[in-house]
Protein backbone atom coordinates (compact mmCIF):
# COMPACT_ATOMS: atom_id res chain seq x y z
CA UNK A 1 0.00 0.00 0.00
CA UNK A 2 1.68 2.99 -0.98
CA UNK A 3 1.64 5.77 1.89
CA UNK A 4 3.51 9.42 2.25
CA UNK A 5 6.46 9.48 3.91
CA UNK A 6 9.03 11.91 5.16
CA UNK A 7 10.64 12.14 1.66
CA UNK A 8 7.75 11.57 -0.42
CA UNK A 9 6.28 8.14 -1.61
CA UNK A 10 6.34 5.05 1.55
CA UNK A 11 5.11 1.61 1.55
CA UNK A 12 3.10 0.11 4.57
CA UNK A 13 4.74 -3.84 5.27
CA UNK A 14 3.09 -5.81 7.93
CA UNK A 15 6.28 -7.73 8.73
CA UNK A 16 10.02 -6.38 8.26
CA UNK A 17 14.03 -8.18 8.49
CA UNK A 18 16.96 -6.52 9.56
CA UNK A 19 15.97 -3.52 11.38
CA UNK A 20 16.18 -2.51 14.58
CA UNK A 21 13.42 0.22 16.17
CA UNK A 22 14.09 2.79 18.08
CA UNK A 23 12.19 4.32 20.93
CA UNK A 24 8.81 5.73 20.79
CA UNK A 25 7.45 9.34 20.35
CA UNK A 26 4.26 10.82 19.60
CA UNK A 27 4.31 12.73 16.52
CA UNK A 28 1.83 14.84 14.31
CA UNK A 29 1.80 13.23 10.40
CA UNK A 30 -0.42 13.92 7.76
CA UNK A 31 -2.97 11.50 8.90
CA UNK A 32 -3.07 12.77 12.84
CA UNK A 33 -1.27 11.98 15.60
CA UNK A 34 0.60 8.40 16.38
CA UNK A 35 2.79 7.13 18.69
CA UNK A 36 5.92 6.08 16.43
CA UNK A 37 9.05 4.57 16.28
CA UNK A 38 12.10 4.91 13.62
CA UNK A 39 13.33 1.63 12.14
CA UNK A 40 16.62 1.89 10.77
CA UNK A 41 18.73 -1.09 9.10
CA UNK A 42 20.53 -2.93 11.01
CA UNK A 43 23.84 -3.54 9.56
CA UNK A 44 24.40 0.33 8.53
CA UNK A 45 22.24 1.86 10.78
CA UNK A 46 20.29 4.50 8.54
CA UNK A 47 16.65 5.24 9.23
CA UNK A 48 14.43 3.70 6.96
CA UNK A 49 11.13 4.65 8.24
CA UNK A 50 9.15 4.17 10.89
CA UNK A 51 6.86 1.63 12.55
CA UNK A 52 3.62 3.05 13.79
CA UNK A 53 2.63 1.36 17.51
CA UNK A 54 -0.11 3.36 18.19
CA UNK A 55 -3.18 5.46 15.89
CA UNK A 56 -5.03 7.95 18.09
CA UNK A 57 -7.62 8.11 15.41
CA UNK A 58 -10.15 5.21 14.74
CA UNK A 59 -9.64 5.54 11.25
CA UNK A 60 -6.24 5.17 11.26
CA UNK A 61 -5.72 2.35 13.44
CA UNK A 62 -5.18 -0.43 10.90
CA UNK A 63 -1.42 1.47 10.82
CA UNK A 64 -0.90 0.01 14.46
CA UNK A 65 1.88 -2.31 14.18
CA UNK A 66 2.77 -1.69 10.74
CA UNK A 67 6.15 -0.51 9.45
CA UNK A 68 6.71 2.33 7.02
CA UNK A 69 9.77 2.15 4.36
CA UNK A 70 10.10 5.35 2.27
CA UNK A 71 10.72 4.30 -1.20
CA UNK A 72 13.78 6.42 -1.48
CA UNK A 73 15.48 4.20 1.12
CA UNK A 74 14.55 0.63 -0.63
CA UNK A 75 17.55 -0.23 -3.08
CA UNK A 76 17.35 -2.95 -5.58
CA UNK A 77 20.35 -5.21 -5.71
CA UNK A 78 21.19 -8.38 -7.45
CA UNK A 79 17.56 -8.76 -9.32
Amino acid sequence: MAELGRNGRAFLFSHAMNIGVGPKEDRQLMTGLHTVADIYCRDCREVLGWKYERAYEESQRYKEGEFIFEKAKIVKENW
